[in-house]
């Protein structure tokens, strides 16, 4: 499930172990509880439902933002996520078995 634009899976309880709060991911919701998102803007600018079916996956902007332990992990594990995101979305396109 996709839960938000820039690779973090909310529906693991993220924001609710970090934050005390129950989000369902930016996906869903207008805007951010943290308020502006520029990954989250710039991806529904592009009306792409993740940033990994970006032509320019990954920019400068999500890997920065991937990396930075203030605004999340900072191992880069969301740009995996959207690597993930994508693949699952080109076999759904091929209409390939995923086993």
């Amino acid at each position: 499930m996709i839960d938000s634009r820039c690779g973090l899976c909310c529906s693991n309880g993220y924001c609710e172990e970090l934050y005390g709060v129950n989000c369902e991911g930016c996906a869903k919701i207008d805007r951010p509880f943290w308020g502006e998102c520029p990954v989250k803007a710039c991806c529904e600018g592009k009306k792409l439902a993740h940033c990994g079916l970006c032509p320019e996956f990954p920019c400068k902007q999500l890997n920065d933002f991937a990396y930075d332990k203030e605004n999340g992990e900072g191992d880069g594990r969301r740009l995996e996520q959207c690597r993930c995101w994508a693949e699952e979305s080109a076999v759904k396109e091929s209409g390939e078995a995923l086993c």
